[in-house]
Protein backbone atom coordinates (compact mmCIF):
# COMPACT_ATOMS: atom_id res chain seq x y z
CA UNK A 1 0.00 0.00 0.00
CA UNK A 2 1.33 3.43 -0.97
CA UNK A 3 2.06 5.71 1.95
CA UNK A 4 -0.18 8.78 1.92
CA UNK A 5 0.72 12.35 2.78
CA UNK A 6 -2.65 14.14 2.62
CA UNK A 7 -3.08 17.85 2.04
CA UNK A 8 -3.27 19.43 5.46
CA UNK A 9 -4.09 22.69 7.20
CA UNK A 10 -1.41 22.78 9.87
CA UNK A 11 -2.72 26.02 11.36
CA UNK A 12 -5.00 28.89 10.43
CA UNK A 13 -4.53 32.52 11.40
CA UNK A 14 -6.57 35.73 11.18
CA UNK A 15 -4.98 36.80 7.88
CA UNK A 16 -6.60 33.90 6.02
CA UNK A 17 -9.66 35.40 4.35
CA UNK A 18 -10.14 32.53 1.94
CA UNK A 19 -8.84 31.82 -1.55
CA UNK A 20 -11.20 34.34 -3.12
CA UNK A 21 -9.58 37.15 -1.12
CA UNK A 22 -6.15 36.55 -2.63
CA UNK A 23 -4.67 39.02 -5.09
CA UNK A 24 -1.05 37.87 -5.09
CA UNK A 25 0.75 34.56 -5.40
CA UNK A 26 4.43 34.62 -4.50
CA UNK A 27 6.12 31.41 -5.59
CA UNK A 28 9.46 29.81 -4.81
CA UNK A 29 10.73 26.52 -6.10
CA UNK A 30 12.25 24.52 -8.93
CA UNK A 31 11.34 23.33 -12.43
CA UNK A 32 7.78 22.25 -11.68
CA UNK A 33 7.00 25.89 -10.80
CA UNK A 34 9.33 27.81 -13.15
CA UNK A 35 7.67 30.00 -15.80
CA UNK A 36 10.77 31.93 -16.85
CA UNK A 37 10.12 35.08 -14.83
CA UNK A 38 13.30 37.11 -14.24
CA UNK A 39 12.92 39.59 -11.41
CA UNK A 40 15.65 41.86 -12.82
CA UNK A 41 14.42 42.00 -16.42
CA UNK A 42 10.83 40.78 -16.73
CA UNK A 43 7.95 43.27 -16.74
CA UNK A 44 5.97 43.73 -13.55
CA UNK A 45 2.91 41.44 -13.44
CA UNK A 46 -0.34 43.15 -14.41
CA UNK A 47 -3.93 41.98 -14.73
CA UNK A 48 -3.37 41.83 -18.49
CA UNK A 49 -0.15 39.85 -18.05
CA UNK A 50 -0.36 38.25 -14.59
CA UNK A 51 2.87 36.27 -14.88
CA UNK A 52 4.83 39.39 -15.80
CA UNK A 53 5.71 37.67 -19.07
CA UNK A 54 3.65 36.43 -21.98
CA UNK A 55 1.42 33.52 -21.00
CA UNK A 56 2.17 30.68 -20.41
CA UNK A 57 5.81 31.59 -19.94
CA UNK A 58 8.67 29.16 -20.48
CA UNK A 59 7.76 26.05 -18.50
CA UNK A 60 9.22 22.55 -18.23
CA UNK A 61 6.07 21.08 -19.74
CA UNK A 62 5.63 20.89 -23.52
CA UNK A 63 6.63 24.05 -25.44
CA UNK A 64 4.11 26.88 -25.12
CA UNK A 65 1.96 25.08 -22.56
CA UNK A 66 1.20 26.13 -18.98
CA UNK A 67 2.34 24.41 -15.84
CA UNK A 68 0.16 24.32 -12.72
CA UNK A 69 0.72 28.03 -12.11
CA UNK A 70 -0.78 28.97 -15.45
CA UNK A 71 -3.64 26.52 -15.08
CA UNK A 72 -4.41 27.78 -11.59
CA UNK A 73 -4.69 31.46 -12.52
CA UNK A 74 -6.59 30.92 -15.78
CA UNK A 75 -8.98 28.11 -14.90
CA UNK A 76 -9.49 28.73 -11.20
CA UNK A 77 -8.34 32.23 -10.31
CA UNK A 78 -9.97 34.43 -12.93
CA UNK A 79 -12.32 36.04 -10.43
CA UNK A 80 -9.32 37.03 -8.34
CA UNK A 81 -7.18 38.41 -11.16
CA UNK A 82 -4.23 36.93 -9.34
CA UNK A 83 -0.85 38.58 -9.88
CA UNK A 84 2.05 36.14 -9.74
CA UNK A 85 5.59 36.86 -8.59
CA UNK A 86 7.26 33.58 -9.46
CA UNK A 87 10.91 33.33 -8.44
CA UNK A 88 11.20 29.57 -9.06
CA UNK A 89 14.11 28.34 -11.19
CA UNK A 90 14.63 24.91 -12.72
CA UNK A 91 17.15 22.73 -10.94
CA UNK A 92 16.76 24.53 -7.62
CA UNK A 93 17.46 22.95 -4.30
CA UNK A 94 16.97 24.40 -0.83
CA UNK A 95 20.00 26.69 -1.03
CA UNK A 96 18.64 28.13 -4.29
CA UNK A 97 15.22 28.75 -2.76
CA UNK A 98 16.90 30.57 0.12
CA UNK A 99 18.41 32.85 -2.54
CA UNK A 100 15.02 33.30 -4.21
CA UNK A 101 13.60 34.48 -0.89
CA UNK A 102 16.49 36.40 0.60
CA UNK A 103 17.70 38.08 -2.61
CA UNK A 104 15.05 38.07 -5.34
CA UNK A 105 11.93 38.59 -3.23
CA UNK A 106 13.70 40.88 -0.79
CA UNK A 107 15.00 43.16 -3.55
CA UNK A 108 11.78 43.29 -5.52
CA UNK A 109 8.60 43.25 -3.44
CA UNK A 110 9.39 42.62 0.23
CA UNK A 111 8.78 46.31 0.99
CA UNK A 112 5.35 46.26 -0.69
CA UNK A 113 6.06 48.85 -3.41
CA UNK A 114 3.19 50.88 -4.84
CA UNK A 115 3.09 48.64 -7.93
CA UNK A 116 2.89 45.48 -5.79
CA UNK A 117 0.94 46.50 -2.69
CA UNK A 118 0.45 43.03 -1.28
CA UNK A 119 -0.80 42.59 2.25
CA UNK A 120 -0.76 39.85 4.86
CA UNK A 121 -4.36 39.07 3.91
CA UNK A 122 -4.25 39.05 0.11
CA UNK A 123 -0.97 37.24 -0.59
CA UNK A 124 -0.26 33.52 -0.52
CA UNK A 125 3.37 32.41 -0.35
CA UNK A 126 3.92 29.04 -2.05
CA UNK A 127 7.11 27.01 -1.74
CA UNK A 128 7.65 23.79 -3.69
CA UNK A 129 11.14 22.38 -3.47
CA UNK A 130 12.71 19.05 -2.60
CA UNK A 131 12.70 16.94 -5.75
CA UNK A 132 16.30 17.79 -6.58
CA UNK A 133 17.36 17.62 -2.93
CA UNK A 134 15.80 14.19 -2.51
CA UNK A 135 17.59 12.92 -5.61
CA UNK A 136 20.82 13.15 -3.63
CA UNK A 137 19.92 11.59 -0.29
CA UNK A 138 17.36 10.62 2.29
CA UNK A 139 18.43 12.73 5.28
CA UNK A 140 16.52 16.01 5.05
CA UNK A 141 16.15 17.39 8.56
CA UNK A 142 18.98 19.91 8.13
CA UNK A 143 17.70 20.89 4.68
CA UNK A 144 14.22 21.58 5.99
CA UNK A 145 15.65 23.59 8.85
CA UNK A 146 17.48 25.79 6.34
CA UNK A 147 14.34 26.15 4.25
CA UNK A 148 12.30 27.33 7.21
CA UNK A 149 14.99 29.72 8.34
CA UNK A 150 14.42 31.40 4.97
CA UNK A 151 10.67 31.41 5.59
CA UNK A 152 11.39 33.62 8.59
CA UNK A 153 12.41 36.34 6.13
CA UNK A 154 8.99 36.11 4.53
CA UNK A 155 7.25 36.24 7.89
CA UNK A 156 9.31 39.27 8.91
CA UNK A 157 8.22 41.01 5.70
CA UNK A 158 4.57 40.49 6.57
CA UNK A 159 3.77 37.13 5.00
CA UNK A 160 1.14 35.26 6.98
CA UNK A 161 -0.37 32.80 4.51
CA UNK A 162 1.95 29.92 3.60
CA UNK A 163 1.41 26.92 1.35
CA UNK A 164 4.06 24.23 1.09
CA UNK A 165 3.89 21.58 -1.60
CA UNK A 166 5.38 18.21 -0.82
CA UNK A 167 7.28 16.17 -3.38
CA UNK A 168 5.70 13.66 -5.75
CA UNK A 169 6.70 9.97 -5.92
CA UNK A 170 9.57 10.39 -8.36
CA UNK A 171 10.25 6.68 -7.89
CA UNK A 172 7.20 6.25 -10.13
CA UNK A 173 8.54 8.58 -12.84
CA UNK A 174 10.74 7.32 -15.68
CA UNK A 175 13.65 8.69 -13.63
CA UNK A 176 12.95 5.94 -11.07
CA UNK A 177 14.23 7.74 -7.98
CA UNK A 178 14.61 6.01 -4.64
CA UNK A 179 11.28 6.00 -2.79
CA UNK A 180 12.74 6.40 0.75
CA UNK A 181 14.33 9.71 -0.28
CA UNK A 182 10.94 11.21 -1.15
CA UNK A 183 9.11 9.66 1.79
CA UNK A 184 11.76 11.10 4.09
CA UNK A 185 11.39 14.57 2.57
CA UNK A 186 7.63 14.60 3.00
CA UNK A 187 7.91 13.27 6.54
CA UNK A 188 10.40 15.96 7.54
CA UNK A 189 8.30 18.63 5.79
CA UNK A 190 5.35 17.71 8.00
CA UNK A 191 7.52 18.09 11.10
CA UNK A 192 9.03 21.39 9.93
CA UNK A 193 5.68 22.96 9.07
CA UNK A 194 4.34 21.98 12.49
CA UNK A 195 7.29 23.66 14.21
CA UNK A 196 6.90 26.78 12.05
CA UNK A 197 3.17 26.96 12.79
CA UNK A 198 3.76 26.63 16.52
CA UNK A 199 6.34 29.41 16.43
CA UNK A 200 3.96 31.68 14.49
CA UNK A 201 0.41 31.21 15.82
CA UNK A 202 -0.90 34.11 13.72
CA UNK A 203 0.17 32.41 10.48
CA UNK A 204 -1.81 30.12 8.21
CA UNK A 205 0.35 27.14 7.31
CA UNK A 206 -0.83 24.53 4.82
CA UNK A 207 0.57 21.58 2.87
CA UNK A 208 -0.78 20.62 -0.53
CA UNK A 209 0.02 17.01 -1.40
CA UNK A 210 1.41 16.59 -4.89
CA UNK A 211 2.35 13.13 -3.61
CA UNK A 212 -1.31 12.12 -3.36
CA UNK A 213 -2.30 13.74 -6.65
CA UNK A 214 0.43 11.93 -8.54
CA UNK A 215 -0.25 8.61 -6.86
CA UNK A 216 -3.97 8.84 -7.61
CA UNK A 217 -3.26 9.63 -11.26
CA UNK A 218 -0.59 6.95 -11.67
CA UNK A 219 -2.74 4.35 -9.91
CA UNK A 220 -5.60 4.86 -12.39
CA UNK A 221 -4.34 6.84 -15.39
CA UNK A 222 -7.30 5.89 -17.57
CA UNK A 223 -9.69 7.62 -15.15
CA UNK A 224 -7.67 10.79 -15.72
CA UNK A 225 -7.71 10.41 -19.49
CA UNK A 226 -4.25 8.93 -19.99
CA UNK A 227 -3.29 5.61 -21.60
CA UNK A 228 -2.23 3.04 -19.01
CA UNK A 229 0.96 2.31 -20.94
CA UNK A 230 2.18 5.92 -20.45
CA UNK A 231 2.64 5.61 -16.68
CA UNK A 232 6.39 5.06 -16.97
CA UNK A 233 6.93 6.39 -20.48
CA UNK A 234 9.15 9.39 -21.13
CA UNK A 235 7.94 11.64 -23.98
CA UNK A 236 4.38 10.43 -23.48
CA UNK A 237 1.10 11.91 -22.32
CA UNK A 238 2.05 11.90 -18.61
CA UNK A 239 5.80 12.61 -18.62
CA UNK A 240 7.48 15.09 -20.97
CA UNK A 241 10.82 13.46 -20.20
CA UNK A 242 12.27 11.31 -17.42
CA UNK A 243 11.24 13.73 -14.66
CA UNK A 244 8.84 16.48 -15.71
CA UNK A 245 5.07 16.08 -16.10
CA UNK A 246 3.07 17.23 -19.10
CA UNK A 247 0.80 20.25 -19.04
CA UNK A 248 -2.19 17.89 -18.79
CA UNK A 249 -0.79 16.51 -15.53
CA UNK A 250 -0.09 20.04 -14.32
CA UNK A 251 -3.78 20.76 -14.83
CA UNK A 252 -4.71 18.08 -12.31
CA UNK A 253 -2.17 19.52 -9.87
CA UNK A 254 -3.81 22.94 -10.24
CA UNK A 255 -7.28 21.44 -9.93
CA UNK A 256 -6.46 19.61 -6.73
CA UNK A 257 -4.56 22.53 -5.25
CA UNK A 258 -7.50 24.82 -5.96
CA UNK A 259 -9.97 22.34 -4.47
CA UNK A 260 -7.87 22.20 -1.33
CA UNK A 261 -7.47 25.99 -1.03
CA UNK A 262 -11.05 26.93 -1.86
CA UNK A 263 -12.19 24.45 0.77
CA UNK A 264 -10.43 26.33 3.56
CA UNK A 265 -12.95 28.60 5.26
CA UNK A 266 -12.13 32.09 6.46
CA UNK A 267 -10.43 32.16 9.84
CA UNK A 268 -12.96 32.32 12.63
CA UNK A 269 -11.66 33.30 16.06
Amino acid sequence: MTLEFPSTVVSKGPSWKGFDALNFLVIFGASYCDVGFDYTNSPIPTHEQPLGIEFPGATYAEPNTPNWVGHLITKYGSANKLLVYNYAKGGSRVYSVKNQIEVMFKRQISQKPAWAPWTSEDALFITWVGINDAAWGSEHEDNLQKLFEAQESLYDSGARNFLFVNVPPINRAPARGKEPNYISWNTELKKATALFATAHPDATVMIYSSWDTFNALLNDPVAYGFPAEDVLKANGSIWVDHLHPTSAVHHFLARDMFAFLIGQAVFDS
